[in-house]
């Protein structure tokens, strides 16, 4: 805890190596910016702490925390850590990978309810990340769709997992403040709203939540106060997504098992991570078949027919060759016209006869 005055943060202000630009968002724990080095050409995004929470005790060994997780847990999924380090006031700030792209809060309100093959993507990706993360005793307790950082451009993988603020590590993570469980009540698993057994079956909950409201266009559960929700996470059983959207049985069944309140009989992050890859590999198979199909008219058959040898070439229907199945027919030359010159008499050549360069037999 700290007394000094809060240093004012705006653009052009200097963070270490960083001058900020502008605010590019703002979360329970911190305010986020985009900067950029004052040497390298490098662009960054700047958490830094908000100045009221120096006053908690632990909230600044948090933002310290999420750095370390950054840097200990090397996956395209989470954004890297550039430097991290404390402003004269005594906050701490952290200079990450700056990523371009839309949450997945942002996408569910602009367009609504993701089709099943995305939902599948998504979960895959996810999965994966938390494959790695929990491999380390990581436990993220804060998934939601404000924390999916969607970059379909990105080559090296298609979202970022952040803030891991609230993250757990393992048993020794114990800088839960008394009375407070940190997470979304919305997408808190029964076991963390009642802040016992916090391991990796929280997120896998929270994950189902989230793919859960993607399919649907609404949480599993919402209710008008927190011991409402709370309540429901804990009692109330999920309606079926079979008569909410029009996914995959496969798919649904294995967000309904994501949605256990027995944290024992959900599925891993491995597993959740093969299951979706298979749907998304059977669906684009079924979308493949239906693409091939839709070609062919009822009725119609489109075939390349080869005309009659011409002089060089064959002709075969454009058509047939662009959509329809092709046969290769072998190009036959038509043999020139030859004039009827009757019988003419062949006999011994005489010398005056004989063409240039033309072997005879020599006369004895």
């Amino acid at each position: 805890m700290t007394s000094e005055p809060a240093i004012e943060l705006g653009p052009d202000r200097i963070i270490g190596s960083y001058r900020l630009v502008k605010e590019i968002g703002r979360g329970g724990m911190g305010t986020v910016y985009e900067a950029e080095h004052v040497v390298l050409p490098r662009r960054a995004a700047i958490k830094v702490m908000h100045a009221d929470l120096r006053k908690q005790p632990g909230m600044a060994t948090r933002v310290v925390q999420e750095a370390g997780i950054l840097e200990d847990i090397r996956h395209p999924g989470i954004v890297g850590v550039y430097d991290c380090a404390l402003l004269p006031d005594h906050r701490p700030w952290i200079a990450m990978e700056l990523v371009e792209g839309e949450t997945l809060a942002q996408r569910l309100i602009t367009h609504g309810p993701l089709s099943g093959s995305d939902v599948a993507k998504l979960l895959s990706e996810v999965a994966d990340v938390l494959a790695s993360v929990h491999a380390k005793g990581v436990v993220h307790r804060d998934l939601k769709p404000d924390n999916l950082i969607l970059t379909p451009n990105d080559r090296e993988f298609p979202l970022r997992v952040i803030d891991w603020g609230v993250a757990r590590l393992g048993p020794i993570g114990k800088l839960t403040l008394d009375g407070l469980t940190p997470g979304t009540p919305i997408y808190m698993s029964p076991e963390q709203a009642t802040g016992r057994n916090i391991a990796a079956p929280c997120d896998i909950y929270s994950l189902g939540v989230i793919a859960y409201e993607a399919l649907t266009g609404h949480p599993p559960f919402d209710g008008r106060t927190l011991a409402e929700v709370v309540s429901m996470h804990l009692m109330s059983e999920v309606a079926p997504l079979r008569e909410r959207c029009g996914a995959p049985k496969e798919l649904c069944e294995l967000v309904h098992r994501m949605l256990a309140k027995d944290p024992s009989t959900r599925p891993s992050a491995i597993e959740i991570r093969q299951l979706a890859r298979v749907v998304v590999m059977e669906l684009a198979s079924a979308y493949e078949s239906m693409e091939i199909a839709g070609l062919e008219k009822p009725g119609a058959r489109h075939v390349a027919i080869a005309a009659a040898p011409t002089e060089d070439a064959v002709v075969v229907d454009p058509e047939a060759l662009e959509f329809g199945v092709t046969e290769l027919v072998p190009t036959i030359r038509r043999p020139r016209w030859t004039p009827d010159i009757g019988s003419v008499p062949v006999g011994p050549k005489a010398a005056c006869d004989q063409v240039a360069g033309e072997i005879i037999a020599k006369r004895r």
